[in-house]
């Protein structure tokens, strides 16, 4: 898999000269960041979904597509059980409080030399994270091949 080794922020007016130029361009992005928090002396987990680079200055229609981005791996990738809820609990309680990015999902697209769309869905997870909940890679390629389906459609 290729790293993103730099981003960078274009305006509305340089975007469609990038594109045609071939460059990939980043279209949306989620990451999942879990730590471990105490409510009235209890462990509990709190679990937060932000842009995997960042949210200052980007265009309304990238904030629409992280959020959605958002609600699918809510929804999808981290629809666990109560078991693996619990080690993940414990996993974050390792952590000393820092807590860690969990998952990161990102999607981008190019224009190819001959003309044609090339749209990438990429994710990464955390390999503890994947050894205590045995369907999360499941969860997570069903919600890659999801995206897919949609940016297939979107361009036909």
């Amino acid at each position: 898999m290729t790293e993103v080794t730099e981003v960078t922020e274009i305006t509305e007016e340089n975007l469609q000269k990038i594109i045609l130029e071939g460059n990939e361009i980043v279209l949306g992005s989620v990451e999942v960041h879990a730590k471990c928090v105490k409510v009235r002396n209890d462990s509990g987990i709190m679990i937060d979904y932000k842009p995997a680079f960042g949210a200052t200055a980007i265009p309304d229609w990238m904030a629409d597509i992280n959020a959605r981005l958002a609600g699918l791996v809510r929804t999808g990738v981290m629809a666990m059980n109560d078991q693996a809820r619990i080690r993940l609990l414990a996993m974050l309680e390792r952590c000393s409080g820092d807590g860690r990015m969990l998952y990161r999902l990102f999607v981008t697209s190019r224009v190819a030399d001959d003309g044609s769309h090339e749209n990438r869905v990429r994710d990464l997870i955390d390999p503890d994270f994947a050894s205590i909940d045995k369907g999360l890679e499941g969860r997570a390629r069903a919600g890659r091949q999801r995206i897919e389906r949609v940016l297939l459609e979107a361009i036909l």
